[in-house]
């Protein structure tokens, strides 16, 4: 294969140094990423804001996670005897103690892939919220869809946690919550990447009293090495522990919830609670360089990497280079194909959508006649920020993996915690739904969410290889795509595959990033003349905003041995054993 040795090449980037350096339209392509080389060269580039390290390796669980409590969590429990299942939960509960402004149990919800060794098959579950009955395009404005006490739907996530511990774990939800609850309990420690996200929502957390007495100590943002505790989450989880998770939808805890809402004027009521399940749904697949591809149906934005992976399965990768002008071009392309399918067809809606067609692979060599090699239509605008969202893996010694991928969906979710129950509640509106009418996602009470969040098991020769899912709104699908991508042609490790630079389309205010508002940016680490190459082309590149956050775990085929990487752009850390 033609592909230069990115480690040489690009050594700081390699180890996840820097995620800053595309070249802005107003200025020279090459002079401003030469600055970057030698800035990332000498080891001073900006933008690290989580740890820096190698795949690690393990022969009995691996869990891939945001944040390294989380991952600690999740190995912990397969240590006590737990399967993957338990895993995920444990470090998807930790996760809303140790990264709350990302996930967690008033969460919108999210998708899990689960690849079940004894059956050799995969499962979907599908626990995205739903729509107070009450939420329509006349009681909802797009402000009320950005925060606030009218801002959550029906949180979907800790009843996908309980759907999964219940058929597939091995344990309790109280042996699962225990890391989280004594986390809590006993507090974290505030890292760079936590004191920058809570800084840029101070203006956001202190519009709600119950959220700023925790949050923000001493009238401020935490700075670096603080300490937050969390008694009133950790009593949350401790009851449902003991009387059942139904409890948040049905009992007690979620009557807490609901009552605190109606005395700030939200419409979130107990009925929409009491009416909420998840579901269990059969899993999409393509194939890609030999690869079987598993992720979620519509709802989720599978579908739309699939496309994206199809297109570009037909040509030449094996003789292109993942950093090159070419690669980049076409993958752009593509995917802003792909995108426009997404806006048009993709909801959580139940409604028909051709998603056979859109998948297969006469369309995508349909979609292929469209690209020029040398031709791309004008983006224009200004980067976007991170999105409250979160992507954990994990795997076990007895072959098992899960990729989850939940959500908060801002960051900090409505901003909201919901009274004295320590727990924050999301803002599900924002990129669920649409007040534009006749959009396949208008808003309508009760009708289920859409979510961009994209899960996907990989495997060959019907042996599994991977389990990997992305952060960050709608670079999710694109930086998913991308760690495959580099795991199949490349044959990079996971961890590289991860940390490696990534090129981005995205647009603000949670919409699909289709052309007029969209911006299209590159990572650092690509060649000076990448940038040059693709302005000739067209591309109007914008200064890098949400480079999204992927964890994923890793089989060898051959021994059984485990692999996790995680992101260098989020404070992850896998942990093996």
């Amino acid at each position: 294969m033609k592909r230069r040795d990115f480690l040489a090449t690009s050594a700081a980037a390699a180890a996840g140094t820097s995620v800053l350096g595309c070249a802005p339209s107003e200025t020279s392509a090459d002079a401003i990423s030469a600055a970057q080389w030698s800035s990332a060269e000498s080891g001073q580039a900006p933008g690290l804001l989580g740890t820096a390290h190698q795949t690690v390796w393990g022969r009995r669980g691996v869990t891939a996670a945001a944040d390294y409590y989380a991952s600690l969590a999740g190995t912990q429990i397969m240590m006590q005897g737990g399967n993957a299942i338990d895993a995920i939960v444990a470090a998807a509960a930790t996760l809303n103690v140790a990264e709350p402004y990302m996930s967690g149990l008033g969460g919108f919800g999210g998708f899990m892939l689960i690849y079940l060794a004894e059956e050799n098959r995969v499962v979907g579950l599908d626990a995205l919220g739903r729509a107070p009955a009450a939420s329509s395009a006349e009681t909802m404005t797009l402000d009320d869809f950005a925060e606030g006490y009218r801002a959550p739907i029906v949180p979907g996530a800790f009843k996908g946690w309980m759907a999964a511990l219940e058929r597939y774990g091995t344990m309790s939800l109280g042996d699962v919550f225990e890391p989280a609850i004594q986390l809590a309990e006993d507090g974290f420690v505030i890292s760079k990447f936590d004191e920058l996200h809570t800084s840029g929502a101070v203006a956001k957390l202190s519009n709600y009293p119950s959220t700023a007495r925790i949050f923000l100590p001493n009238g401020r943002a935490p700075r670096v090495g603080e300490i937050i505790k969390q008694p009133e989450l950790a009593a949350s989880m401790r009851h449902l522990a003991r009387v059942g998770g139904e409890d948040f939808y049905k009992g007690e805890l979620g009557d807490r919830i609901i009552s605190f809402l109606a005395e700030n004027d939200g419409i979130l009521t107990k009925a929409d609670l009491e009416g909420f399940d998840v579901e269990w749904r059969e899993p999409i697949t393509t194939s890609f360089q030999g690869h079987q591809l598993y992720a979620m149906p519509p709802g989720s934005c599978g579908m739309t990497m699939f496309q994206v992976l199809n297109i570009m399965d037909g040509f030449d990768l094996a003789n292109m280079d993942l950093y090159g002008s070419e690669f980049a071009h076409l993958w752009l392309e593509s995917f802003k194909l792909a995108l426009i399918d997404d806006d048009r067809y993709n909801t959580g809606k139940d409604v028909d959508i051709p998603v056979d067609r859109l998948i297969s692979k006469a369309y995508a060599d349909e979609q292929r006649e469209k690209i020029s090699p040398t031709r791309v239509a004008s983006f224009g605008g200004t980067p976007f920020p991170f999105h409250g969202t979160t992507s954990l893996s994990s795997a076990d010694r007895w072959g098992n993996a899960v990729a989850f991928t939940q959500s908060l969906v801002s960051v900090y979710g409505s901003g909201v915690i919901a009274g004295d129950t320590g727990i924050f509640l999301n803002n599900g509106h924002t990129f669920g739904f649409s007040l534009e009418e006749g959009h396949t996602n208008y808003l309508e009470g009760g009708q289920k969410a859409k979510g961009v969040m994209t899960p996907c098991v990989v495997m060959k020769d019907d042996k599994l290889v991977a389990a990997v899912g992305a952060a960050g709104g709608y670079t999710i699908p694109q930086t998913v795509g991308q760690t495959i991508t580099k795991l199949t042609v490349g044959e990079m490790d996971m961890q590289l595959a991860i940390a490696s630079p990534r090129m981005l389309i995205n647009r603000g205010g949670g919409r699909t990033p289709i052309p007029e508002d969209s911006v299209t940016y590159l990572e650092q680490g690509f060649p000076a003349h990448v940038y040059s190459d693709l302005a000739a082309h067209g591309h109007h590149l914008a200064d890098p905003g949400n480079p999204g956050g992927v964890q994923g775990v890793y089989r060898d085929s051959e021994t059984g041995a485990l692999a996790g990487g995680s992101d260098p752009r989020r404070d992850g850390h896998a942990i093996a054993w």
